[in-house]
């Protein structure tokens, strides 16, 4: 018989729950042998608690390879907690004025799990658009959104989770994010250059994206903090790089707009002026 309180005060019935919920997040869909190899318990074990996470809505069998996966109560709860700290309700006028001033698309994402996830858009007014789906995480190494909410990390940390790789990233493909994996040239694959990156959109206050996770897309990202002074979420104009068009210039005449347009989210948060 399990003991269920643990000396630490951690129940770990609940802390199997989640390193279940977790791992059918980074793979989408997995067997009960699966589960069971990759977080080492019992087949036993696992097959109760998902019987027991199905029965309550949270998981989803297929019925073909009779795989789990998680259910959209997941999304539920999460936009209720995006709710709950005002960002799209109190933020959303403040990005569609700034959409609107700079004909551009404005994204807004929050970091979990030291990825990027992207919760509310604006789409372009011009024909170029890209598409950047809402509720998925995203690699955050190599995105401005993702650099920006890094950087308000301690460096020490970032070290501690990222590591470099020499593999090329597969679009589309569910993958560790926390590998520095290659999307374009531009990508940054070491850690190191990294935590520079990092060190210097906090000294300037915004990052920047060159084409580091999609070809002939420069983005533009800066915080938003919360009442305490804590970046909780990052909003980014994303520019298309087309022939013709100084993407330096472009962005010189951008940027200001989407600072501004960060400090009107963040005290609409209430947050007082950073200055």
């Amino acid at each position: 018989m399990e003991k269920e309180p643990r000396a630490s005060g951690r129940v770990q019935s609940i802390e199997r729950v989640f390193s279940i919920i977790e791992m059918l997040k980074i793979h989408r869909e997995l067997s009960i042998s699966e589960l069971s190899a990759l977080l080492s318990l019992d087949r036993s074990t696992v097959h109760r608690l998902l019987a027991t996470l199905r029965y309550m809505g949270y998981v989803n069998q297929n019925k073909e390879n009779l795989k789990y996966s998680n259910s959209l109560k997941f999304f539920d709860i999460g936009y209720s907690a995006m709710r709950a700290l005002g960002l799209n309700n109190k933020g959303r006028p403040v990005r569609r004025q700034l959409a609107g001033q700079t004909m551009e698309g404005v994204n807004l994402a929050v970091i979990d799990s030291y990825c990027v996830l992207y919760i509310d858009k604006i789409e372009s007014q011009s024909t170029i658009r890209v598409n950047l789906p809402l509720g998925v995480y995203m690699p955050s190494y190599c995105t401005g959104l993702g650099k920006l909410l890094l950087s308000a990390l301690p460096e020490g940390e970032v070290r501690g989770v990222f590591r470099n790789s020499s593999e090329q990233a597969v679009r589309g493909v569910t993958q560790d994010h926390l590998k520095l994996r290659r999307y374009t040239p531009s990508t940054i694959t070491d850690v190191d250059r990294l935590c520079e990156e990092l060190g210097r959109i906090r000294a300037q206050g915004y990052s920047i994206d060159d084409e580091e996770y999609i070809s002939g897309l420069y983005c533009m990202a800066a915080p938003v903090y919360d009442y305490r002074g804590s970046v909780v979420a990052a909003m980014s104009v994303a520019l298309a790089k087309i022939v013709g068009l100084d993407i330096g210039q472009r962005a010189q005449e951008v940027l200001p707009k989407l600072l501004e347009a960060a400090r009107g989210v963040s005290e609409a948060l209430g947050c007082r002026s950073r200055g």
